[in-house]
């Protein structure tokens, strides 16, 4: 066993349990280690951004940051079992086909698909892995995190990711992503991550022909993803109409 880590947990679940407001000596003394020892410890939890200390007093609390460790209380298959209906009802509105995807790591992948009963309609892969910069759900899940904007920021040239930084900023006021043709000149596509507890969970979208779906269907589109999340109730959305 990693002692580092061993003690880092040990810290945090100290000053979690224990009123979230504690000295360096009370940690030290609880957990016997000695005072250098923790104070390392703290002052690097401190500038990871876990820790914050008190203003008035020589006191550590853990900082909200540590709710980026959550982890959801469902699965995927929970997910998909409960949001299907709503992408069946999603895609007899909207008339074309709809997708739920969930992010794994880097890249995401389509967990759930409806499909319209018309003759000619859109068919992405299921359970393949799609780079997060070259669709409307990959930019989705990029805009909601830190991490991966980091790293793609070491991979790209700085102009290039500068115009990602833009459209990212831009799905977050707007809620919702684009793709007119980027990804395949026959396909248009409208994606909105959806939050639980705050969080981004998953990524619904709509897609069609580039023929036939269009810039105004993608607004129907948005409304139709819209009411149908508030109805039912447990997921939310941050589209923005204005």
């Amino acid at each position: 066993m990693n002692q580092s880590v061993k003690k880092t947990f040990q810290i945090l679940e100290y000053i979690a349990s224990n009123g979230n407001f504690v000295r360096l000596n009370d940690v030290a003394r609880a957990l016997d280690l000695k005072k250098n020892t923790v104070h390392g410890f703290l002052d690097t939890l401190k500038q990871l951004g876990y820790l914050e200390q008190d203003d008035i007093s020589p006191r550590y609390k853990i900082s909200p940051k540590i709710e980026g460790l959550y982890v959801p209380s469902f699965s995927v298959n929970e997910l998909k079992q409960e949001l299907r209906p709503l992408l069946e009802k999603i895609s007899n509105l909207t008339k074309e086909s709809s997708y739920l995807a969930v992010q794994m790591g880097s890249y995401y992948r389509h967990e759930l698909k409806c499909e319209p009963n018309r003759a000619v309609k859109i068919t992405l892969n299921m359970g393949k892995d799609y780079e997060m910069t070259t669709t409307a759900i990959g930019k989705c899940f990029l805009a909601y995190s830190e991490h991966l904007q980091g790293s793609l920021s070491k991979e790209y040239k700085k102009d290039d990711f500068t115009l990602i930084e833009k459209e990212v900023a831009t799905i977050r006021n707007t809620g919702y992503a684009l793709d007119i043709e980027a990804y395949d000149p026959d396909l248009n596509c409208v994606a909105i991550p959806i939050f639980h507890k705050n969080r981004p969970i998953a990524v619904l979208c709509v897609s069609g022909p580039s023929f036939r779906f269009k810039e105004s269907q993608f607004l129907e589109s948005l409304h139709i993803m819209d009411l149908v999340l508030r109805e039912h109730g447990k997921y939310e959305n941050r589209i923005c109409f204005d």
